[in-house]
């Protein structure tokens, strides 16, 4: 049976406890029947370890972790977001570059063998390139802005400045090419060169005779703080001369 706990109250001396003896024989009876007698404080008794506050020391090495643990995860997030803002940075960039090898690699895919006439009637070849750029003549164009257009154009690719820009023609024949689009900033130099069908490669390229176009064209731009970008494109195949009819018999 559990022992029930309160607290004795005093007894007064005129209840017949009159010493030290008699109190000390009063518990004893208390203690013989179960019922644990509590103790109570006195009045002037100090308060526990629990009810003391914090002392200045204790709250200044306190506030001093608080700081310690502050600074290191701002700077964690800090280095979090530069991180991200260099990956983001990286992204865009590449998918700059991506885009510059679709187009060109589509442009030049399509080269077809048709030369054109400048805007004052001269005679121009379907390919011409220098070793900072070149201009060609392909299909695929189709209309803008629903106006009729031939299915091919003459465009250009070419370093004006510090950028890689490519541009185009309104008309096929008697214009002159636009100012065009830029491609790639930061452009510190140019480096194309050309391959013939025979395997060789050269700085400069003309069509003639012929209309003969380059089998492969080979990009290399350095730009500023960066690796040197090279990229290499295969052109349209040639078409091949057509058979000879209707020659005399012998």
């Amino acid at each position: 049976m559990r022992a029930l706990r309160f607290a004795l109250p005093r007894i007064p001396a005129k209840a017949g406890i009159q010493s030290v003896s008699d109190q000390r024989r009063a518990n004893s009876l208390w203690a013989a029947s179960g019922v644990t007698r509590l103790r109570t404080p006195c009045a002037g008794a100090r308060s526990s370890a629990d009810d003391r506050g914090f002392t200045l020391v204790e709250m200044l090495v306190a506030l001093s972790i608080f700081a310690a643990i502050a600074a290191m995860g701002v700077g964690l997030l800090r280095s979090s977001i530069d991180t991200q803002d260099a990956v983001q940075g990286r992204l865009k960039a590449m998918g700059g570059i991506n885009r510059l090898r679709a187009v060109m690699a589509n442009d030049l895919a399509q080269a077809v063998q048709r030369s054109t006439r400048g805007s004052a009637g001269e005679a121009v070849p379907a390919f011409i390139g220098s070793s900072t750029g070149f201009a060609f003549v392909h299909g695929g164009a189709g209309s803008a802005g629903g106006s009729p257009r031939p299915a091919i154009e003459r465009v250009a690719y070419a370093r004006v400045g510090n950028e890689w820009r490519r541009a185009t023609q309104p008309m096929l024949d008697g214009t002159a090419l636009g100012e065009g689009d830029r491609l790639i900033a930061d452009v510190a130099s140019v480096a194309v060169r050309y391959r013939d069908e025979r395997g060789n490669w050269s700085e400069i390229w003309s069509s003639e005779p012929g209309d003969r176009l380059p089998r492969a064209v080979e990009v290399r731009v350095t730009r500023t703080g960066r690796e040197a970008l090279t990229m290499l494109f295969l052109t349209a195949p040639m078409l091949p001369p057509p058979p000879v009819t209707g020659a005399p018999r012998p």
